[in-house]
């Protein structure tokens, strides 16, 4: 699907319930955001492409963890240019600041000793789950 990855083609009730979001909380999260950073708008709706969902899906794990909603969008938005191999894991450390922290690593480089409290998010996971209700809704996105 990377030729759909930035296809916006998806209603926003649908990213919603792709990204296990809550209407209201994407509303908010629009509202408050950089909205053209995950949606664009044609009249009085709002389309997502897979990949603005995945970063909304993304964004709230990193937020869960304790990163500003803002930050966690930009983070996101930064590792997700094209889709993560499916085993792909977000290491970032807690109390990020910057889109730009974080690497995204294989299973096999987590580090087995830490100096420092870090979220591991299976961004690859996420991301194929993603791909796969899109391919679903879209019929072979």
């Amino acid at each position: 699907m990377p030729e759909t990855w930035r296809m916006r083609c998806f209603s926003t009730e649908e990213a919603a319930q792709i990204s296990g979001m809550r209407r209201g909380t994407l509303d908010l999260w629009i509202f408050r955001g950089p909205e053209t950073l995950f949606s664009a708008k044609r009249g009085s709706r709002r389309y997502f492409s897979p990949q603005d969902i995945a970063t909304l899906a993304v964004s709230r794990e990193l937020e869960r963890g304790g990163v500003v909603i803002l930050t966690a969008v930009a983070c996101a938005f930064e590792h997700l240019q094209e889709p993560p191999a499916e085993n792909a894991i977000l290491i970032v450390r807690n109390g990020a600041i910057s889109a730009r922290t974080g690497e995204i690593i294989s299973p096999a480089d987590i580090p087995r000793a830490v100096h420092h409290s870090i979220q591991l998010i299976p961004i690859g996971k996420i991301v194929a789950e993603i791909r796969a209700a899109c391919a679903k809704l879209y019929g072979g996105a």
